[in-house]
């Protein structure tokens, strides 16, 4: 790999990570198009480069996403029992869309992705700042439900699908700000974990070095390295900027970034 290469994965490691501290998402729709321009660039096939870059980006996220959920678990917003809980909910729905991905055209799995970036950036821009109370009634089912969504979500697109799990309990819970959130990050985390594993042990077409399974394992050691910098920085900044600017920002960011991926 050479210097530039190296370069540019840093430095989306580090944007992804500030973007992940900033606007409190797990970075994989900033990683997906980026590592898909990289492999493109490589001279991978389209079919393969959407596949390696979905692995790959989830790579990333079960990384990152382990420091926060450990940080909710040592404040009591998580129990070990949720970890075990969710976990049966994350894993059959991971299995599913890693299996289903496997059948799905490389185009149509692009244009999804693409979709999905555009239909959550006008939910930023439109809603602006979470409520931060919950009139709807709601308990474990929802929790359930969201997790499992945000599972099949995640392995078909290589984000964490935290945003799948806020957007759902904020909306049809009545949980505490505090325990959608640990909530989101733990399934986060258990997406990213199990589809990572799933992906490294599928047959795949081995087109790069150091590459096992789908997943590209140096852009999983630069990125990640990158992001641990980038999310403390954004996190410095998230403390003195208005969240609804923030996330109507990001909102209009998503939104472009899904028309460019549509149009590609």
């Amino acid at each position: 790999m050479e210097l530039f290469e190296v370069s540019l994965l840093l430095l989306a490691g580090v944007f992804s990570g500030f973007a992940a501290g900033l606007f409190g998402i797990g970075g994989g729709v900033i990683l997906v198009p980026v590592f898909w321009i990289l492999f493109r660039s490589f001279g991978v096939e389209e079919g393969l480069s959407v596949k390696l870059s979905v692995a790959t980006s989830l790579s990333v996220i079960a990384f990152t996403t382990l420091f926060t959920s450990l940080s909710h678990l040592l404040k009591g917003s998580l129990r070990l029992k949720d970890i075990l809980t969710l976990g049966l909910f994350s894993a059959p729905a991971v299995a599913l869309g890693v299996f289903l991905a496997k059948f799905i055209p490389a185009l149509a799995l692009k244009k999804l992705f693409g979709a999905l970036l555009i239909v959550l950036g006008f939910r930023n821009f439109l809603k602006g700042e979470i409520k931060k109370a919950h009139l709807s009634r709601g308990g474990e089912g929802i929790v359930r439900l969201s997790v499992f969504i945000s599972g099949f979500l995640s392995s078909l697109f290589g984000i964490g699908g935290g945003v799948v799990v806020n957007s759902i309990l904020f909306s049809f819970s009545s949980l505490p700000v505090e325990k959608v959130v640990a909530a989101a990050s733990l399934s986060s985390f258990l997406n990213a974990l199990f589809g990572t594993l799933l992906y490294m042990v599928v047959p795949a077409k081995k087109v790069l070095s150091y590459q096992l399974g789908y997943v590209y394992l140096p852009a999983t050691f630069l990125v990640s390295l990158g992001s641990l910098v980038g999310s403390r920085l954004g996190l410095n900044l998230l403390r003195r900027i208005s969240q609804s600017h923030l996330k109507r920002s990001f909102g209009v960011f998503m939104v472009l970034i899904g028309i460019k991926i549509l149009i590609s």
